[in-house]
Protein backbone atom coordinates (compact mmCIF):
# COMPACT_ATOMS: atom_id res chain seq x y z
CA UNK A 1 0.00 0.00 0.00
CA UNK A 2 1.29 3.86 -0.68
CA UNK A 3 1.15 5.65 1.97
CA UNK A 4 -0.40 9.46 1.05
CA UNK A 5 -3.65 10.77 0.60
CA UNK A 6 -4.38 10.39 -3.60
CA UNK A 7 -5.83 14.22 -2.71
CA UNK A 8 -2.31 15.55 -1.59
CA UNK A 9 -0.33 14.15 -5.11
CA UNK A 10 0.32 16.15 -7.67
CA UNK A 11 0.01 14.77 -11.63
CA UNK A 12 1.18 17.86 -12.94
CA UNK A 13 4.41 17.89 -10.96
CA UNK A 14 5.22 14.51 -11.42
CA UNK A 15 4.80 15.07 -15.57
CA UNK A 16 6.75 17.99 -15.05
CA UNK A 17 9.69 16.03 -12.75
CA UNK A 18 9.52 13.71 -15.20
CA UNK A 19 9.88 15.44 -18.43
CA UNK A 20 13.04 17.91 -17.08
CA UNK A 21 14.87 14.42 -15.84
CA UNK A 22 13.89 12.74 -19.61
CA UNK A 23 14.84 15.62 -21.87
CA UNK A 24 18.28 15.39 -21.19
CA UNK A 25 18.34 11.81 -21.86
CA UNK A 26 16.56 11.52 -24.82
CA UNK A 27 19.22 14.30 -26.25
CA UNK A 28 21.74 11.38 -25.68
CA UNK A 29 20.26 8.40 -27.26
CA UNK A 30 21.72 8.98 -30.89
CA UNK A 31 24.90 9.01 -29.32
CA UNK A 32 25.03 6.30 -27.51
CA UNK A 33 23.17 3.46 -29.41
CA UNK A 34 21.31 0.31 -28.40
CA UNK A 35 22.39 -2.49 -26.74
CA UNK A 36 23.07 -5.09 -29.07
CA UNK A 37 21.05 -7.61 -31.11
CA UNK A 38 17.95 -6.91 -28.64
CA UNK A 39 17.92 -3.53 -30.19
CA UNK A 40 17.30 -1.97 -26.66
CA UNK A 41 18.81 1.88 -26.45
CA UNK A 42 21.30 2.37 -24.09
CA UNK A 43 19.01 5.53 -22.56
CA UNK A 44 16.24 3.42 -21.88
CA UNK A 45 17.99 2.46 -18.96
CA UNK A 46 18.24 5.95 -17.49
CA UNK A 47 14.63 6.88 -18.79
CA UNK A 48 13.34 3.59 -16.58
CA UNK A 49 14.53 5.61 -13.28
CA UNK A 50 12.93 8.87 -13.79
CA UNK A 51 9.32 8.22 -12.60
CA UNK A 52 10.73 6.41 -9.13
CA UNK A 53 12.75 9.35 -8.97
CA UNK A 54 10.32 11.91 -9.65
CA UNK A 55 7.90 10.12 -6.94
CA UNK A 56 10.50 9.32 -4.24
CA UNK A 57 11.45 13.37 -4.28
CA UNK A 58 7.34 14.59 -4.40
CA UNK A 59 6.79 11.83 -1.11
CA UNK A 60 9.77 12.77 0.38
CA UNK A 61 8.74 16.67 0.40
CA UNK A 62 5.01 15.72 1.25
CA UNK A 63 5.70 13.41 4.23
CA UNK A 64 9.41 13.39 4.91
CA UNK A 65 11.39 10.78 5.55
CA UNK A 66 8.48 7.96 7.25
CA UNK A 67 6.58 8.57 3.97
CA UNK A 68 9.81 8.23 1.85
CA UNK A 69 10.53 4.67 3.38
CA UNK A 70 6.92 3.50 3.59
CA UNK A 71 6.48 4.50 -0.08
CA UNK A 72 9.92 2.29 -0.81
CA UNK A 73 8.69 -0.44 1.05
CA UNK A 74 5.22 -1.10 -0.53
CA UNK A 75 7.40 -1.72 -3.60
CA UNK A 76 8.04 -4.98 -2.30
CA UNK A 77 4.97 -5.64 -0.34
CA UNK A 78 5.25 -9.76 -1.10
CA UNK A 79 3.26 -10.91 1.54
CA UNK A 80 0.47 -8.95 1.08
CA UNK A 81 0.14 -9.89 -3.03
CA UNK A 82 0.81 -13.83 -1.73
CA UNK A 83 -2.80 -13.44 0.78
CA UNK A 84 -4.37 -11.64 -2.13
CA UNK A 85 -3.87 -14.46 -4.25
CA UNK A 86 -2.78 -12.24 -6.81
CA UNK A 87 0.80 -13.19 -7.39
CA UNK A 88 0.46 -15.86 -9.84
CA UNK A 89 -2.20 -13.96 -12.21
CA UNK A 90 1.13 -11.01 -11.90
CA UNK A 91 3.52 -13.41 -13.28
CA UNK A 92 0.91 -15.11 -15.59
CA UNK A 93 -0.44 -12.45 -17.80
CA UNK A 94 2.34 -11.25 -19.61
CA UNK A 95 3.70 -14.94 -20.65
CA UNK A 96 -0.10 -15.29 -21.85
CA UNK A 97 -0.53 -12.45 -23.78
CA UNK A 98 2.99 -13.55 -26.00
CA UNK A 99 2.08 -17.05 -26.30
CA UNK A 100 -1.17 -16.19 -27.85
CA UNK A 101 0.66 -13.48 -29.95
CA UNK A 102 3.18 -16.62 -31.00
CA UNK A 103 0.73 -18.77 -31.85
CA UNK A 104 -1.58 -16.17 -33.73
CA UNK A 105 1.70 -15.75 -35.48
CA UNK A 106 2.05 -19.24 -36.64
CA UNK A 107 -1.43 -19.45 -37.97
CA UNK A 108 -1.22 -16.43 -39.77
CA UNK A 109 1.99 -18.16 -41.52
CA UNK A 110 5.07 -16.25 -39.93
CA UNK A 111 7.20 -19.41 -38.45
CA UNK A 112 9.84 -19.15 -35.87
CA UNK A 113 10.55 -20.61 -32.78
CA UNK A 114 11.25 -19.41 -28.96
CA UNK A 115 14.71 -18.20 -28.66
CA UNK A 116 14.67 -18.70 -24.85
CA UNK A 117 18.33 -19.44 -23.42
CA UNK A 118 17.36 -20.85 -19.63
CA UNK A 119 20.80 -19.79 -18.44
CA UNK A 120 19.97 -15.95 -20.14
CA UNK A 121 16.39 -15.92 -18.83
CA UNK A 122 17.11 -15.31 -14.84
CA UNK A 123 19.80 -12.39 -15.44
CA UNK A 124 17.13 -10.82 -17.69
CA UNK A 125 14.40 -11.12 -15.29
CA UNK A 126 16.16 -9.53 -12.76
CA UNK A 127 17.03 -6.86 -14.78
CA UNK A 128 13.96 -6.29 -16.08
CA UNK A 129 12.82 -6.40 -12.31
CA UNK A 130 14.68 -3.64 -11.14
CA UNK A 131 13.72 -1.48 -14.43
CA UNK A 132 9.88 -2.24 -13.82
CA UNK A 133 10.28 -0.88 -9.97
CA UNK A 134 12.03 2.37 -11.56
CA UNK A 135 8.81 2.76 -13.46
CA UNK A 136 6.58 1.69 -11.60
CA UNK A 137 6.64 3.44 -8.78
CA UNK A 138 6.21 6.83 -10.59
CA UNK A 139 3.62 6.00 -13.11
CA UNK A 140 1.43 3.32 -10.80
CA UNK A 141 2.43 3.95 -6.93
CA UNK A 142 2.09 7.58 -7.08
CA UNK A 143 0.54 8.42 -10.10
CA UNK A 144 -2.53 6.19 -10.26
CA UNK A 145 -4.22 6.72 -7.42
CA UNK A 146 -5.11 10.44 -7.66
CA UNK A 147 -6.02 9.99 -11.14
CA UNK A 148 -8.18 6.76 -10.19
CA UNK A 149 -9.67 9.27 -7.83
CA UNK A 150 -10.72 11.83 -10.03
CA UNK A 151 -10.84 9.96 -13.57
CA UNK A 152 -12.06 6.51 -12.75
CA UNK A 153 -9.67 3.75 -13.28
CA UNK A 154 -10.51 3.85 -16.85
CA UNK A 155 -9.72 7.43 -17.72
CA UNK A 156 -6.66 7.24 -15.49
CA UNK A 157 -5.35 3.99 -17.18
CA UNK A 158 -5.46 6.01 -20.91
CA UNK A 159 -4.18 9.42 -19.27
CA UNK A 160 -1.35 6.97 -17.60
CA UNK A 161 -1.00 5.78 -21.38
CA UNK A 162 -0.61 8.52 -23.58
CA UNK A 163 2.73 10.13 -21.93
CA UNK A 164 3.70 6.64 -21.01
CA UNK A 165 3.68 6.28 -25.00
CA UNK A 166 5.00 9.59 -25.90
CA UNK A 167 7.82 9.03 -23.12
CA UNK A 168 9.10 5.82 -25.67
CA UNK A 169 8.79 7.67 -28.66
CA UNK A 170 12.47 8.77 -29.09
CA UNK A 171 13.87 5.44 -28.45
CA UNK A 172 11.76 4.27 -30.96
CA UNK A 173 12.92 6.10 -33.54
CA UNK A 174 16.95 5.57 -32.23
CA UNK A 175 16.34 1.72 -33.23
CA UNK A 176 14.91 3.11 -36.97
CA UNK A 177 11.21 2.49 -35.68
CA UNK A 178 9.47 3.51 -38.60
CA UNK A 179 5.74 5.99 -37.74
CA UNK A 180 3.60 2.32 -38.17
CA UNK A 181 5.63 1.33 -34.81
CA UNK A 182 4.45 4.43 -33.15
CA UNK A 183 0.98 4.21 -34.15
CA UNK A 184 0.89 0.94 -33.33
CA UNK A 185 2.03 1.50 -29.76
CA UNK A 186 -0.35 4.14 -28.68
CA UNK A 187 -3.53 1.40 -28.52
CA UNK A 188 -1.00 -1.25 -26.99
CA UNK A 189 -0.06 1.20 -24.42
CA UNK A 190 -3.42 1.58 -23.44
CA UNK A 191 -4.23 -1.64 -23.19
CA UNK A 192 -1.14 -3.08 -20.87
CA UNK A 193 -2.25 -0.05 -18.88
CA UNK A 194 -5.60 -1.05 -18.55
CA UNK A 195 -4.37 -4.62 -17.32
CA UNK A 196 -1.75 -2.93 -15.05
CA UNK A 197 -4.56 -1.11 -13.40
CA UNK A 198 -7.10 -3.93 -13.55
CA UNK A 199 -4.02 -6.11 -10.85
CA UNK A 200 -3.36 -2.91 -8.72
CA UNK A 201 -6.67 -2.80 -7.58
CA UNK A 202 -7.45 -6.64 -7.92
CA UNK A 203 -4.84 -7.24 -5.81
CA UNK A 204 -5.46 -4.70 -3.15
CA UNK A 205 -3.52 -1.73 -4.55
CA UNK A 206 -0.44 -3.81 -5.00
CA UNK A 207 2.55 -2.14 -6.45
CA UNK A 208 4.66 -5.20 -6.50
CA UNK A 209 1.70 -6.95 -8.86
CA UNK A 210 2.20 -4.11 -11.47
CA UNK A 211 5.88 -4.68 -11.13
CA UNK A 212 6.17 -8.31 -11.85
CA UNK A 213 3.25 -8.05 -14.84
CA UNK A 214 5.78 -5.50 -15.96
CA UNK A 215 8.81 -7.43 -15.96
CA UNK A 216 7.91 -10.51 -17.77
CA UNK A 217 6.02 -8.37 -20.37
CA UNK A 218 10.03 -6.91 -20.87
CA UNK A 219 11.11 -10.43 -20.30
CA UNK A 220 8.93 -11.95 -22.52
CA UNK A 221 10.14 -10.13 -25.52
CA UNK A 222 13.30 -11.54 -26.23
CA UNK A 223 11.97 -15.20 -25.09
CA UNK A 224 8.62 -15.36 -27.07
CA UNK A 225 9.28 -13.87 -30.15
CA UNK A 226 10.38 -16.03 -33.34
CA UNK A 227 14.35 -14.22 -32.89
CA UNK A 228 15.78 -11.61 -30.87
CA UNK A 229 15.03 -8.25 -32.18
CA UNK A 230 12.27 -9.19 -34.26
CA UNK A 231 9.81 -7.51 -31.40
CA UNK A 232 10.27 -4.73 -33.23
CA UNK A 233 8.79 -6.02 -36.33
CA UNK A 234 5.36 -3.89 -36.95
CA UNK A 235 3.23 -7.50 -37.21
CA UNK A 236 4.27 -8.49 -34.15
CA UNK A 237 4.09 -5.24 -32.81
CA UNK A 238 0.40 -5.10 -34.17
CA UNK A 239 -0.40 -8.79 -33.21
CA UNK A 240 0.48 -8.48 -29.30
CA UNK A 241 -0.75 -5.29 -28.96
CA UNK A 242 -4.48 -6.60 -30.36
CA UNK A 243 -4.07 -9.59 -28.24
CA UNK A 244 -3.71 -6.79 -25.09
CA UNK A 245 -6.34 -4.70 -26.57
CA UNK A 246 -8.99 -7.56 -26.78
CA UNK A 247 -8.02 -8.63 -23.50
CA UNK A 248 -8.20 -5.29 -21.80
CA UNK A 249 -11.67 -4.97 -23.74
CA UNK A 250 -13.01 -8.07 -22.09
CA UNK A 251 -11.40 -6.50 -18.11
CA UNK A 252 -13.84 -3.12 -19.18
CA UNK A 253 -16.79 -5.34 -20.60
CA UNK A 254 -16.88 -7.65 -17.68
CA UNK A 255 -15.48 -5.14 -14.27
CA UNK A 256 -16.98 -1.62 -15.90
CA UNK A 257 -14.99 1.94 -15.93
CA UNK A 258 -14.95 2.61 -12.72
CA UNK A 259 -12.65 -0.05 -11.42
CA UNK A 260 -11.37 -2.14 -13.67
CA UNK A 261 -11.34 -4.62 -11.11
CA UNK A 262 -13.33 -7.79 -9.21
CA UNK A 263 -13.26 -5.05 -5.59
CA UNK A 264 -13.03 -1.82 -5.78
CA UNK A 265 -10.18 0.07 -6.03
CA UNK A 266 -8.55 0.47 -3.08
CA UNK A 267 -8.33 2.81 -0.30
CA UNK A 268 -4.88 4.39 0.45
CA UNK A 269 -3.52 3.74 3.97
CA UNK A 270 -2.12 6.62 5.85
Amino acid sequence: MTSILPSKRSPLAFYLLVLMMAIPIWALSRFVGVIGSLKVPVTDLMLAFTPLTSALILVLRAEGTDGFILFFKSLFDFRSLARNNWLFPALLLAPLIYALTYVALHLMGHKGEPTANLLVVPVLAAIMFFLAIGEEAGWTGYLLDPLQQRFGALGASVIIAVPWWAAHIPSIMAIGGTASDIAWWLPGAIALRVLMTSLYNSAGGSMLAVILFHTMLNVGRPVFYPSIGAHYDPIYQATGYAIALVMSTIVVIIWGTKSLARKTAPSVVL
